[in-house]
């Protein structure tokens, strides 16, 4: 009952439906449609869903898909890989993770990773798949009783038997024929959207399958579901290792830029960002970064002292800033609402802050011819 992937649909995604909230109202619309269970124990003769997640970019969307289904009343089945390029399974963070989901009763299957394997024939396969649960078994304390492949070779595709290594295989024949599938690889629905599934609560049996990372807070493109997942771990990494020297009481001299730790401090967004563009030597984009920050608070400032002098309504305030002509800098906003100069207020040299002006004024037209030392 696996039907043909419709390819068209990638060029029409409802990013919306990859939200949070709306994973919620998949969750309750299933539940009241079909009995929801477990691997463990398929009922065959009746009615069921199979709720299936494969963990290929993210195991901590995965812990926020795990938080909603506990609260609903749900549990499913996490597929993990122990090959995975995106999260390491032997990590005590990612390992804390997996344990937590199976304390919220979900169970934990092994997703086979049919690139970096080889196979050539079912015996292989088996004995593949052996050496992979043993894995998942020496980490988690549990043996997984099912599995599902990862970018699978067409011969592991081929590999229809219901079980191999004691495990239940989730592309088997059976599987393949009697149960209706759908899934959101790639970031859109390759078959059927879930919704109209759910919905039309047609099938018998159905077997549902995402993947946490595509489900955000917020409707974006695949791609930007993939860089928050990538880059999220890749800031958590550096936070960690940071972390890691202060908690020793050592010197970090490779640490965060002392330039840059007023954004620390003060928990700014993009200070992540920043810090980045900083170590990526992407000097002349920190420096219009850095400027425009600058600019907001020189604003800040001037609407503060606005709003005390005339004691005016904050409204009325924002109103005569945003009415403003744009060409008006803040060195200027600064210079005409305090009668002082910017550089006197800071106590900085004229010489100094009109170089770091020009250059400024530079970058923004793309004309700046400053080597990459002096940017630094």
């Amino acid at each position: 009952m696996m039907p043909t992937p419709d390819l068209t649909k990638e060029n029409a995604i409802d990013y919306s439906d990859f939200t949070i909230s709306h994973y919620r109202s998949l969750l309750r619309l299933a539940y009241s449609n079909w009995p929801i269970v477990g691997y463990e124990n398929i009922p065959w003769d009746s009615r069921f869903l199979l709720w299936r997640h494969d963990c290929d970019y993210s195991l901590n969307r995965a812990k926020v898909l795990a938080q909603i289904e506990s609260e609903e009343g749900v549990s499913a089945t996490y597929f993990v890989n122990p090959r995975c390029e995106f999260y390491n399974l032997l990590e005590r963070s990612q390992v804390d993770i997996l344990r937590e989901l199976q304390d919220m009763g979900h169970q934990i299957g092994l997703h086979f990773d049919g690139m970096f394997h080889t196979t050539h024939d079912e015996s292989e396969l088996a004995n593949q798949l052996q050496m992979e649960a043993s894995i998942l078994e020496i980490t988690l304390g549990v043996r997984p009783i099912v599995f599902s492949f990862h970018n699978p070779s067409a011969f592991h595709l081929s590999c229809e038997e219901e079980s191999y290594a004691g495990m239940l295989n989730c592309y088997s024949k059976r599987f393949k024929e009697d149960v209706a599938y759908t899934s959101d690889s790639n970031g859109y629905w390759r078959y059927r959207r879930l919704h109209d599934v759910l919905l039309g609560a047609k099938e018998p049996r159905l077997q549902v399958l995402t993947h946490p990372g595509w489900w955000q807070d917020e409707p974006m493109t695949s791609r930007q579901r993939v860089f928050r997942a990538v880059y999220g771990r890749a800031d958590a990494t550096i936070r960690f290792f940071d972390k890691a020297i202060e908690a020793g009481g050592r010197e970090n001299p490779s640490g965060p830029r002392k330039e840059l730790e007023f954004f620390r401090a003060i928990k700014h967004p993009g200070y992540e960002l920043l810090d980045q563009l900083f170590h990526r030597q992407e000097y002349e984009l920190l420096i219009l970064a850095l400027w425009r920050a600058h600019e907001i608070q020189i604003n800040r400032i001037c609407k503060s002292h606005l709003l005390m002098l005339w004691n005016a309504p904050l409204v009325e305030v924002n109103s005569l800033f945003e009415s403003s002509p744009p060409v008006i800098d803040g060195v200027q906003l600064f210079k005409s609402i305090f009668d002082i100069t910017l550089h006197e207020a800071l106590n900085i040299d004229l010489g100094k802050y009109s170089q770091f002006f020009n250059l400024r004024n530079e970058l923004i037209y793309g004309r700046a011819v400053a080597p990459q030392q002096q940017l630094e």
